[in-house]
C-alpha cells in the first residue's frame, strides 16, 4: 500500500469541511495539472455534524460554530501535521493531528484537536479510562495525546462553552430558491445591511466566477435571512466552466478552467 501523506509534513489548508475535518492542498507537480488534494480529519474526536439534505439541513447543535472557529484558525495556512491512519484502513480520507503556532508564543505548537475539544467543539470519542491527574500531559504521543483529551474535555464541560452550554447553536439552512428568494435578499441588504454589503462565507467554488455563499450578517436576522445559502455570479465577468466527472459520460473541463479555480480557492 502506497501511503498518502507521510508521518510528518505540512501543508495548506485549502477548505474546512467540519470542526473536525479540513482538505490540505500540496504542491503542483511538475508533470500534474492539478495541486494534489486530501481530506484529513481529526483522530479520536467528533465534531457535531454539519447540515446537509440528510438531516433536514438542520446542524447538529454547535455544529457551525464548531466549523468556524476552526476555519478562522487555519483556512488558507500552512499548517504541519502528523499521520496516523490512512489508506485502506481509512478509506478516502487520512486520520492524525494537525498543529499551527501557538497564537501566544512562537516557541510551541497547537494541537488543533485538543484546542478544539477544550473549547467544546467536538468531543474525545471516548470518554474516561485514561489518567487525567497529570496536567503536564503532553498532546504529541499516543497516551499523551488521548490523556490531553481528557483533560481538555473536563475543562470544556466545567467551563459549559460549545457544546456543553446551556443553549448551543443550532443552525437551519435555507436554500435560495426554496426557502427565499434571492432578489428579496439583494433588495433587503440594500436596506437594512450598513453599506449595503452582506457579510457571508464562501461554502464552494464551482468555477472561477461561480460561488456557492452563506449569508452570516446578523444584520439580516431579523429579516429571516441569517444562514441563507445562494449563488453568487461575478458581474461583468465569465469563466470558463470546470466539468463534471460524476456525468455519464464525464464532462471535461473548458480550458483553464481548472486553474481558474484553483486561482480562487486558494485566495478565499
Amino acid at each position: 500500500m502506497v501511503a498518502i501523506l507521510p508521518f510528518h509534513g505540512q501543508a495548506k489548508v485549502k477548505s474546512v469541511l467540519s470542526g473536525d475535518t479540513v482538505v490540505l492542498v500540496g504542491k503542483k507537480g511538475s508533470n500534474t495539472t492539478h495541486a494534489p488534494e486530501v481530506t484529513f480529519t481529526f483522530e479520536k474526536v467528533n465534531a457535531p455534524r454539519m447540515a446537509s439534505k440528510a438531516n433536514s439541513n438542520v446542524d447538529d447543535p454547535g455544529a457551525f460554530s464548531s466549523r468556524e472557529w476552526l476555519r478562522n484558525i487555519c483556512v488558507g495556512k500552512t499548517v504541519s501535521f502528523e499521520t496516523r491512519k490512512q489508506g485502506a484502513s481509512a478509506g478516502d480520507r487520512v486520520y492524525g493531528l494537525l498543529f499551527v503556532p501557538d497564537p501566544m508564543t512562537d516557541s510551541k505548537q497547537w494541537n488543533l484537536s485538543v484546542e478544539s475539544v477544550r473549547r467544546g467543539f467536538c468531543t474525545p470519542k471516548t470518554l474516561g479510562g485514561a489518567n487525567n491527574d497529570d496536567d503536564d500531559a503532553d498532546a504529541n504521543g499516543g497516551e499523551d495525546y488521548e490523556r490531553a483529551l481528557q483533560l481538555a474535555y473536563k475543562e470544556a464541560v466545567s467551563s459549559q462553552v460549545g457544546v456543553h452550554s446551556p443553549k448551543p447553536v443550532v443552525r437551519k439552512l435555507m436554500n435560495a430558491g426554496d426557502e427565499f428568494q434571492a432578489i428579496t435578499l439583494v433588495e433587503k441588504s440594500k436596506r437594512i445591511c450598513t453599506g449595503g454589503s452582506v457579510k457571508c462565507v464562501i461554502e464552494y467554488v464551482f468555477d472561477g466566477s461561480r460561488y456557492r455563499c452563506l449569508v452570516t450578517d446578523p444584520e439580516l436576522e431579523s429579516a429571516g435571512l441569517l444562514y441563507g445559502s445562494f449563488t453568487l455570479i461575478l458581474a461583468g465577468v465569465a469563466c470558463p466552466r470546470v466539468g463534471n466527472p460524476r456525468l455519464n459520460p464525464p464532462s471535461p473541463s473548458e480550458p483553464h478552467a481548472d486553474a481558474a479555480r484553483e486561482f480562487v480557492e486558494l485566495r478565499l
